[in-house]
């Protein structure tokens, strides 16, 4: 039985990761922090070792006996857009998202691991000027990618096709939109249907974006491992949509009323950005509506089938992938209980 090594396995991503892995017959050794929260993969029948992403030894010594990895462990750190942001947090997303990165895949190479699987994200895609989908073969220029996170993990991607050409074999996976269960710090869309559920959603922004299962996600990480070609990208997506439809979709499943008034961007914009001066420099908090997500509130709409092609990547029904957002939710006390 092959054993796989999944760096940042007990995220939202990761510990779906775990599963998928499971279900396939890998053995898996799980890569977190001694202090991590393990909620999530805790009653799994899975190794770990302990370390940090910055830590070249630990992470060397978690490498001995796997032939593969899934390197999922990122760090997202919430970073002001304005001249407020902290340079040091910056420069730790930098150098956990990327440096590390670069340092995970010399040591892979060294180790002789077989494959190493990098999850990147559908921010690093470039969008066609024309409006039409965006694929595989377009990579996010700068003015694309607002925010600190979004661009590490861009640069991140591009360390690891750098490490393909240098003869390591190792793919990426780019997450479009994921929703489902186990989003344990939730996500900006898991905050969505949280605050939707809670009654805490006024109105909202118009944009079109690609929805998946994170299900479905974790499967074509595992799928990658023997269906992915090195050097390649898949976008791991499912069904394009505006979020007008996406709120009535949500409001179906969930049995409240979908949300009529549709905000103008640039009074969203200005919204977010006091909030995050207000909320950063005097209440020492993340803000509710981060500017860098209003920023981010374009056209992103994508031709997933080469994952579903190449990769044999399922395709769950998004309303499934709602369901079970929310009775996550609902079962750890994020939302109310009906």
């Amino acid at each position: 039985m092959s054993k796989v090594l999944i760096t940042g396995a007990n995220g939202f991503i990761g510990a779906n990761i775990v599963r998928a892995a499971l279900e396939k017959e890998y053995e898996v050794r799980a890569f977190v922090r001694k202090t991590s929260d393990l909620l999530t993969i805790s009653d799994l029948p899975i190794e770990y070792a302990y370390g940090d992403l910055r830590n070249t030894e630990s992470l060397a010594k978690a490498m001995d006996g796997c032939e593969f990895i899934i390197h999922a462990g990122a760090l997202y750190i919430f970073l002001p857009l304005w001249f407020w942001a902290d340079p040091k947090k910056i420069e730790q997303m930098y150098e956990v998202n990327v440096w590390t990165t670069d340092r995970l895949m010399r040591t892979a190479k060294e180790k002789g691991i077989k494959k190493v699987v990098f999850t990147s994200s559908e921010s690093a895609v470039g969008m066609p000027s024309d409006g039409s989908l965006g694929d595989e073969n377009l990579f996010a220029t700068e003015e694309e990618l607002p925010g600190h996170y979004k661009r590490s993990k861009y640069l991140g991607e591009l360390v690891a096709l750098k490490w393909h050409r240098k003869g390591l074999p190792t793919c990426s996976i780019l997450p479009t939109v994921p929703i489902g269960p186990y989003d344990i710090n939730p996500t900006p869309t898991g905050r969505i249907i949280q605050d939707f559920m809670n009654g805490k959603m006024p109105g909202f922004v118009d944009t079109k974006m690609n929805i998946v299962h994170v299900k479905d996600v974790a499967a074509a990480h595992v799928l990658a491992i023997k269906n992915g070609k090195s050097g390649e990208r898949y976008i791991a997506g499912n069904k394009n949509m505006s979020f007008r439809d996406f709120l009535r979709l949500i409001a179906d499943v969930g049995g409240k009323r979908a949300p009529y008034f549709s905000f103008p961007k640039i009074l969203a914009q200005a919204f977010a950005f006091f909030d995050e001066f207000y909320s950063c420099n005097i209440k020492h908090q993340m803000p509710k509506t981060p500017l860098e997500s209003v920023a981010a509130a374009k056209y992103r709409i994508f031709d997933c089938s080469k994952a579903w092609n190449e990769l044999n990547m399922p395709r769950t029904n998004i309303r499934i992938a709602i369901k079970d957002q929310i009775d996550w939710f609902r079962d750890h006390g994020y939302i109310k209980k009906k």
